[in-house]
């Protein structure tokens, strides 16, 4: 690519060999301590084991750093690019039916009654550590999953509720202010 070509951000072409390389390289090196962690039982020597582990976890981050190199500003683009389409298509505003609506207003408000009762009465909830974990995320997770299934109507309605400026109008109201 030359020095002064511009790219399209929005519909950025495929790098080819260079994506899935770099790709396969960053994925890799997550797998580099494992693998020496791994590998240390193998040696005999105490200094050896300190050597293989200690050899890759600093290829690790390196491998990291070269498939940044590899990818490139191409690769980077392309993968933007999807991400984009993906969101703007998740995230695109449409009309949801009465019961999807409905559905989704009580998946937004059944994680607060929990949260309260773990906040200010814990004592009615298991004292596990790994079960109000589980109990946590779940309900969070809940919480999220209601957003998308309110539809694209309520992000807007969401995002109204942070501008100062933003004003409500009721269907049926400006016909009784005339």
């Amino acid at each position: 690519m030359k020095e002064n070509q511009t790219v399209n951000v929005y519909a950025a072409p495929n790098p080819g060999a260079r994506l899935y390389i770099g790709l396969g390289i960053f994925i890799l090196s997550f797998f580099m301590l494992p693998t020496g962690l791994f590998l240390q039982r193998f040696a005999a020597h105490h200094a050896l084991k300190h050597i293989i582990v200690g050899t890759f976890w600093l290829i690790a981050p390196l491998m990291k750093i070269t498939s940044v190199g590899i990818l490139g500003k191409p690769s980077y683009l392309y993968i933007k690019s999807i991400f984009r389409h993906s969101l703007v298509r998740v995230i695109r505003p449409y009309h949801a039916s009465r019961l999807r609506y409905n559905i989704g207003l009580i998946l937004f408000c059944l994680p607060i009654i929990p949260t309260y009762i773990m906040a200010y009465a814990p004592q009615f909830f298991t004292s596990t550590f790994y079960l109000r974990l589980i109990l946590n995320i779940s309900f969070d997770a809940i919480f999220i999953a209601s957003l998308f299934v309110l539809g694209g109507d309520f992000w807007d309605k969401l995002k109204a509720l942070f501008s100062f400026s933003a004003k409500v109008s009721f269907p049926g109201e400006d016909q009784e202010e005339n």
